[in-house]
């Protein structure tokens, strides 16, 4: 929380029960006065114009009813709202309103009467465009100028809508001009346009930020223009689609240049760090800000600590007066609303200032109201709009003392922070740190499996009547060397619920030619969750003697399923038992189960009763039948996560025999797919809810601890007030929502392992179904990944590590 409030000048709640999003609130001017009005649009489809008006008479929050100018119901919801100057015949801006599959423009039509509340208000519409496609966002520029701009219409506006298929619509007032599909865009990113090398940015589905020049789309596209929608067709009743669909294919278009940010994109604006300098593109992500030339190259990358919610870059009036020689009035300024309530003012990598407010802002302008410049606009999810400015005023609530610290000599700091900056850029330049790759030759890992089974009884089973012991498997490891190694460290990594015991060992040294280090690690199930993952990964790092310098290398091993399944007599019932069924068809002949899971068979299949089998821990049983009449596998389950594995582990096993071909023809099973997926939504809102009311009950805690404290110390006795009831029945209460909070945690994580079976099971079956190549399936794996983690942190590594 930052330690000053945002000065709040006006506000107002806009409607009631309506929701907001990014880019529907837009500051701006349509008469020749310059006065600034506000426009908030709702996904409801009711548009409102205030006119923010404040005065020193007044309560801090001054909210007149004179203050909404207009409020309309357009009937379709609104997506976004621009204003700039898009009618050719007309000097003044007009507003342009994004629908869900329209484009249309507005003029602000404004009667003065003999008093204030005289005055008429009214939007009238001036041409319109059908879309056949759902829009996303659009953006406006002088589209085609070539960066140098049009002479003949040097203060008009072009619009550019992106639909949600990646589809661009570029319209030049009435007319549409070009429609260009970009390429390989399966989720739509924000799109901003580069005035000085007329391009367009925009993010693509695989977390690049990319630019491609106005020119090159045009030519690629194939564009054929449609009848315009003005007002005299429409006062004459016309009905006019003017959208284009592209029907004649178009030249693959290849962008200017392309950068890898690594993360989603929640919005993009450009600025100048400089004046007469080229453009700067700034990409607000989850986790960091980019701010980038508009060739391509990064000036600044800043990490957050927080979680942004938007962002606004404005342009100081002050630089524009000032010496460019001055470096606090050269860079980027810009702001960040985050989901603490708190609003960032930086510039460039680097925070000016914080301020507090009261909601968490989905959209931020910078403006001038009633001739204040430097006001913040921000709005709400819920529609709460404010302007307020940044001042001084303290959080009414009490700071927290700081333990006494050593005085810290500024001037020493810097000297000493300048001096491990000097050493880390002389070791970064050092040529003896590049980790060669054939260094990593000079150590093998050897994995000898035993195959002798123990037991165990060191689980975390919710349920202990099912299996009171799981089967145990040690493997030897041993690390060989051609030369002397020292610090040798081994790593074991398992996927949850597998565990491995140990799984860091110290070796230390290994001296001599053909030197061996070996060691034992067992394997077990511990929990019971639906495991997903059997990989074991051995990472091995280990410093030379010859250099000194640090090597690391990896090895997999596919663990065995008999570690976290068993076989069970298949009753009768159970050939037509199980809500979830797939059924693989291939182009051979089947395959004895006995062969392909030797481990789980166990004597006890047969070839007309199928193979039955159940994870530990679990009392959910898969049959796995095999038709030799018509070459088709069928797994069935009352769980579609529990089927992944199995399946997965046939199509690999008899995939390594002989090249095998599998067909999938039945409707993917989406319905138990979406119902784990809103599962796993509502335990993680229920496990928020617990942390939020377990956070209300240990300050209630504390307050009544406080109460107690100060009426013991009191030296004329009172009564309690019947405090201590009230503080054990607190405490009672904090007690059952931990128990509950541990429940649901893991609740969650039992779902999230399922869910990581059925996304995985999913991918399979759409891989097979279409016949995807390698390089769609690693695509298809990117955008629906299997790793369901609740950390943050974990997420945003795995996104960065599939768009590399």
């Amino acid at each position: 929380m930052s330690l000053f409030k945002a000065r709040e000048w006006w506000s107002c709640q806009v409607g009631s029960g309506e929701q907001f999003d990014y880019g529907c609130l837009k500051v701006g001017s349509f008469t020749e006065d310059l006065n600034n009005k506000v426009v908030v649009g709702s996904h409801q489809g009711i548009l409102r114009i205030y006119s923010p008006s404040s005065s020193q008479s007044d309560s801090i929050t001054n909210n007149h009813a004179t203050d909404l100018l207009l409020e309309k119901n357009l009937g379709m919801p609104i997506v976004q709202i621009e204003i700039g100057k898009f009618v050719s015949t007309s000097s003044v801006n007009q507003i342009a309103i994004l629908f869900s599959h329209k484009l249309a423009v507005y003029d602000y039509n404004e009667q003065s009467g003999m008093t204030e509340h005289g005055r008429q208000i009214d939007i009238e519409l001036n041409y319109e465009h059908n879309l056949n496609r759902p829009t996303f966002n659009m953006c406006k520029g002088q589209f085609g100028s070539g960066g140098k701009g049009n002479k003949d219409s040097a203060n008009f506006e072009y619009i550019c809508v992106q639909t949600l298929d990646g589809v661009l619509f570029v319209f030049e007032h009435e007319r549409q001009s070009m429609v260009k599909s970009l390429p390989d865009t399966y989720l739509p990113g924000p799109i901003c346009y580069l005035s000085r090398s007329d391009a367009i940015a925009t993010v693509s589905s695989n977390h690049h930020l990319e630019c491609y020049k106005y020119q090159t789309l045009a030519i690629s596209s194939g564009v054929d223009h449609g009848t315009s929608v003005n007002k005299n067709a429409r006062r004459k009743g016309l009905d006019v689609d003017s959208s284009l669909s592209v029907s004649q294919p178009s030249k693959q278009v290849l962008p200017e240049w392309s950068f890898n940010l690594g993360e989603c994109a929640l919005g993009i604006q450009t600025t100048q760090r400089m004046k007469n300098t080229g453009q700067t593109i700034v990409v607000l992500g989850e986790r960091n800000l980019f701010c980038l030339h508009d060739n391509g190259q990064l000036i600044f990358m800043s990490k957050f600590e927080y979680n942004p919610s938007t962002f606004i870059v404005y342009n100081s009036e002050v630089n524009n007066n000032v010496s460019q020689s001055d470096p606090s009035n050269i860079g980027v300024r810009y702001i960040i609303g985050t989901h603490s309530h708190t609003l960032f003012i930086a510039q460039d990598a680097h925070i000016r200032w914080a301020a507090y407010v009261d909601f968490v802002p989905v959209q931020i302008e910078v403006c001038t109201i009633q001739d204040i410049r430097g006001m913040i606009c921000t709005l709400s999810e819920t529609g709460l709009l404010q302007c307020c400015y940044l001042g001084t005023d303290a959080v009414s609530t009490s700071i927290p003392s700081i333990m006494p610290s050593t005085i810290i000599n500024v001037q020493d700091a810097e000297e000493q922070l300048a001096k491990l900056n000097k050493q880390i850029k002389q070791a970064m330049n050092d040529p003896t740190l590049v980790v060669k790759r054939k260094a990593n030759a000079q150590v093998i890992i050897q994995i000898d499996d035993t195959n002798q089974y123990s037991t165990t009884d060191d689980t975390r089973f919710q349920r202990s009547d099912i299996d009171s012991t799981v089967p145990l498997l040690p493997l030897n490891l041993r690390v060989k060397c051609n030369e002397a190694i020292q610090n040798v460290l081994l790593t074991v990594h398992v996927h949850s619920p597998l565990c491995a015991q140990p799984n860091e060992i110290r070796m230390g040294h290994i001296g001599g030619i053909a030197a061996i280090g070996t060691a034992t690690v067992a394997f077990w199930m511990r929990d019971d969750y639906t495991p997903w993952n059997l990989e074991a990964t051995f990472t091995v790092s280990y410093n030379t003697l010859s250099d000194n310098t640090c090597h690391t290398i990896q090895k997999t091993y596919k663990l065995p399923l008999k570690l976290v399944a068993r076989s069970f007599q298949q009753p009768p019932s159970a050939a037509t038992a199980g809500q979830c069924k797939i059924t693989l068809g291939a182009n051979k002949p089947v395959v004895d189960l006995n062969t392909v899971f030797p481990e789980l068979s166990s004597g006890e299949y047969n070839q007309q009763q199928g193979l039955t089998t159940r994870f530990y821990g679990s009392d959910e049983y898969v049959s796995i039948l095999a038709s030799s009449k018509s070459q088709k596998y069928r797994f069935q389950s009352d769980s579609l996560s529990s089927i992944w594995l199995f399946c997965h582990s046939l199509i690999e096993r008899l995939s390594t025999r002989s090249i095998i071909e599998f067909e999938f023809g039945d409707p993917l099973p989406l319905n138990d797919y979406f119902l784990l997926i809103d599962h796993h939504y509502e335990l993680r809102v229920e496990c928020e809810q617990i942390n939020s009311t377990l956070d209300i009950c240990s300050k209630q805690f504390r307050a009544i601890q406080k109460r107690l404290l100060n009426k013991f110390k009191d030296k004329t006795p009172t009564l309690l007030d019947n405090l201590d009831v009230l503080l054990e029945n607190t405490n009672q209460q904090i007690l059952a929502l931990a128990d509950r909070y541990e429940q649901c945690r893991y609740e969650l994580n039992r779902c999230s392992h399922d869910l990581s079976c059925a996304t995985k099971l999913i991918c399979l079956l759409l891989k097979i179904s279409v016949n995807l190549s390698n390089e769609n399936t690693q695509l298809l794996n990117a955008i629906l990944s299997p790793v369901i983690s609740d950390d943050n942190e974990q997420v945003n590594i795995n996104l960065i590590f599939s768009s590399i």
